[in-house]
């Protein structure tokens, strides 16, 4: 039988436990200046404060490339660059384009330029814009362009004359002067071409006409005679149902819905691959065989004459992964080579990162990115029977991303991380025959070396840009925590620095206050797998042990969240605030545990069917390491906050280890997975754990899935819990908050919760209230003071 507590016994209990609680050393209290100085430095605005931080190279016929900056009042110049010369020049002042274009009514600020054209008498440029521009260069005459521009929302040729737009659910082509034409007739919703479809969780803007967007998983041959793409099905999927409660005019609420197949629906999204000769309209549809689908992030990877190569995936167990070869004029369907494994098969370190995949055309060769040993490297194969000739990198470190290939003189270039047994998710650039033999470092001192590579095909699929055509330059940025970007042109034979193009602006960043944060290379809860955090120290840090700490953490297996260069931790994409938190008193660190991506496979896969747990478990065992490296931070005092996948790892966090995270926010937190996206597109299912069975997806609760439902902990909450959601968020739907909010109400267990009216996915990058709650809940909870009547500035990009 349970005895209570007298009331006095009660009351001394609580005193001491305060006591205890608290450090007799407090800070002065916050006021509004001190939420005015977090403001200043928040990452969202932030945002841009960063001048020309990196160079996209535009690579001209001639070996010449131009790119675009910002000068000192923030106007976009265009910069032309000579490699063969090592010189750099502005092609145009923004005063002297106003000035040429005034005379027919254009405005420069309104021009962007879209394209440089090799000429016989110079350049000839050409902008964008309500009046589209041409200018010569370097007679600098400009005058209205005769020819018809691409709008924004078109996907313009690889030789530009002609462009793609999506009506109607279909593909329409326009070349200047002839009629418009639909190239597909056959689209219809939930089954288009080129169309978003909702499985990229945007069905809300798109349908609201917010999202002007090119056409969706489509791309063009290179000598721009086929178009070919992927076609997404949902017809046969269920609604889902968001309720804006609080719309912007009007007090009736609106319901708006989207297709989503959730983790254990039978129907899920299908997809299919098509190929469509532009000249005489021929199409070919090509099903793909039962249970596989095309590899999302990868798409189709790359042409050779009237053959392209897609990648597609089957998710069951085991898993496995092809490349195909598909015949543009027939439609016939050849499996180069298939991989499979009992986890994951991804074709990069980071899931939706571009693949580290090359076709080169002509040669019968393929560059392959394989985790086959472990790791993560480059394989040659050949193409015409899949068989694997050599592998090209090997060792206890990873390619992080294939930059390029030059097949003339047979050299693949490569970022990677941990070569020299140093930080891994720091980038150096090397080379490799494709005849073999040892790696060649062009870059790696120890710095972050950052060269571009294109973009996945979720996000665009834009090729690399970093390496010059015929594999003579390429352009690298470099940066550290504490040393803002610096780009330069090297030579590609041996790294030599040839000419440096942009010394990034950091005045704005230094007038906001914001200070650079320290690396820290820990061990995780296994006492021997190096791991590594960023580290956030508040302006008036001291070894005294007053300073709470607070976990930042994402925890999605896809990605690694703790920065390494400066551009990345003034303004990160995920979790944002860090420095801003530091400027309130709080020491912050973020860290990337085992199961996140940038790493070996082993690394990865311990979050395969685990979600977070295995993260949370070093992320404990890592500042506890760091409370004793950093004599100031106090270990009785742990808050944690996340966003998306974070916000249910954050979640997690206090319901796993209540005794040693005392204060959580977890924003638009994915807290189970039952009421997530499932199948093999995009699903739960698939990033954690292979497709289930139908008899096993008919649960309310498929068993592999149950143990990682925050709702089956809810019981275990006592410390402080902020849960945020935003009432559009496709990403991570309102009713997963609210499903754990219900079970914590069954557990009777308090928390807070934090509703945001038309906000989306995005409410942690944009939403001022969000902000202002969070960091309150900080203060109050967690260094125990009155937060200060303050009011902050709307954030960039916050809904209307």
């Amino acid at each position: 039988m349970l005895v209570s507590d007298p009331p006095r016994t009660r009351l001394l209990a609580a005193v001491f436990a305060c006591i205890a609680f608290f450090p007799t050393h407090t800070a002065h209290a916050l006021r509004a200046a001190d939420y005015q100085r977090a403001e200043r430095v928040h990452d969202s605005h932030l945002r841009g404060a960063l001048r020309n931080a990196s160079v996209l190279p535009h690579w001209l016929g001639d070996g010449r490339f131009w790119y675009e900056r910002e000068d000192a009042q923030g106007r976009r110049q265009a910069v032309l660059v000579d490699p063969a010369k090592a010189s750099r020049q502005v092609l145009f002042e923004p005063a002297a384009l106003d000035a040429a274009v005034a005379t027919f009514g254009a405005s420069g600020p309104r021009l962007r330029l879209a394209n440089v054209q090799v000429a016989d008498d110079g350049l000839r440029l050409q902008f964008s814009g309500e009046v589209p521009v041409d200018c010569q260069w370097p007679r600098w005459q400009c005058a209205r362009s005769p020819d018809a521009r691409p709008p924004a929302d078109a996907l313009p040729s690889p030789v530009g004359d002609a462009w793609l737009q999506v009506r109607d659910n279909n593909l329409w082509l326009q070349s200047p002067g002839t009629a418009t034409r639909a190239l597909t007739t056959d689209g219809e919703p939930g089954h288009g071409y080129g169309v978003l479809p909702d499985v990229t969780l945007r069905g809300i803007p798109r349908r609201q006409g917010r999202l002007p967007a090119r056409p969706f998983a489509v791309g063009w041959s290179p000598d721009g005679r086929y178009v070919a793409g992927i076609r997404y099905d949902e017809r046969a999927l269920l609604d889902y149902p968001y309720l804006e409660s609080a719309p912007a005019s009007g007090a009736r609420p609106r319901v708006h819905t989207v297709k989503l197949g959730l983790l254990g629906d039978a129907q899920q999204v299908r997809d299919s691959l098509y190929v469509i000769d532009t000249g005489s309209g021929q199409q070919h549809d090509i099903a793909l065989p039962k249970g596989w689908n095309v590899l999302s992030e990868a798409g189709i990877v790359g042409w050779d004459g009237g053959r392209l190569y897609a990648v597609i995936a089957h998710f069951g167990a085991p898993r496995r992964l092809r490349l195909v070869e598909i015949e543009a004029d027939s439609g016939t369907v050849r499996t180069v080579l298939e991989e499979a494994s009992d986890t994951r098969l991804q074709l990069n370190v980071y899931s939706y990162s571009r693949p580290a995949v090359a076709i080169l055309p002509g040669q019968d060769t393929l560059v392959w990115f394989s985790q086959r040993d472990g790791w993560g490297h480059l394989y040659k194969v050949r193409l015409s029977d899949g068989r694997v000739q050599r592998q090209l990198t090997r060792g206890r470190w990873v390619v992080r991303d294939l930059l390029g290939v030059d097949g003339n003189g047979g050299w693949a270039y490569f970022s990677a991380g941990g070569v020299d047994a140093d930080d891994p998710y720091v980038r150096g650039l090397y080379r490799v025959s494709l005849q073999g033999g040892p790696i060649q470092r062009l870059a790696a001192d120890g710095s972050d070396h950052m060269a571009d590579a294109g973009t996945g095909a979720l996000f665009g699929g834009r090729a690399p840009q970093a390496l010059s055509p015929h594999g003579g330059y390429l352009v690298d940025t470099v940066s550290r925590l504490e040393q803002p970007p610096r780009t330069v042109l090297r030579a590609s034979d041996d790294g030599r620095e040839l000419l440096v193009l942009e010394a990034a602006d950091n005045r704005a960043v230094l007038a906001a206050g914001w200070r650079p944060p320290q690396r820290e290379q820990l061990l995780a809860a296994d006492g021997r797998t190096p791991i590594f955090a960023t580290v956030y120290l508040p302006r008036d840090y001291r070894d005294d042990g007053s300073f709470p700490v607070i976990d930042a953490i994402y925890g999605g297996a896809f990605i690694s969240n703790a920065p390494v260069t400066y551009a990345e931790a003034v303004s990160a994409l995920n979790p944002v605030s860090r420095a801003s938190l530091a400027e309130l008193g709080f020491v912050v660190v973020s860290i990337d545990a085992r199961g996140t991506g940038g790493r070996d496979k082993a690394f990865h896969d311990s979050s395969f069917l685990h979600g977070a747990d295995q993260q949370l478990e070093d992320h404990v065992a890592a500042l506890q390491q760091l409370g004793e490296r950093y004599r100031g931070i106090d270990l009785r005092r742990v808050g944690i906050y996340g966003h998306s996948f974070g916000g249910y790892s954050a979640a997690r966090a206090l319901l796993r280890y209540p005794a040693f995270y005392k204060v959580g926010v977890a924003s638009a937190g994915s807290h189970n997975f039952q009421g997530m996206y499932g199948g093999a597109v995009h699903g739960m299912d698939r990033l954690f754990g292979g497709v289930l069975p139908h008899s096993v997806m008919a649960e309310d609760v498929p068993p592999p899935f149950a143990g990682l439902d925050n709702a089956a902990l809810a019981a275990n909450l006592r410390g402080h819990l902020l849960l945020v959601y935003g009432e559009l968020d496709e990403n991570a739907p309102p009713a997963l908050t609210l499903q754990l909010a219900a079970a914590l109400n069954t557990a009777q267990r308090d928390y807070d919760l934090l509703y945001l009216a038309r906000q989306d996915h995005e409410l942690f990058r944009n939403d001022a209230t969000y902000t202002h709650r969070m960091w309150d809940y900080f203060v109050r909870h967690l260094a125990g003071q009155q937060p200060p009547d303050a009011v902050l500035a709307p954030l960039p990009g916050a809904p209307g």
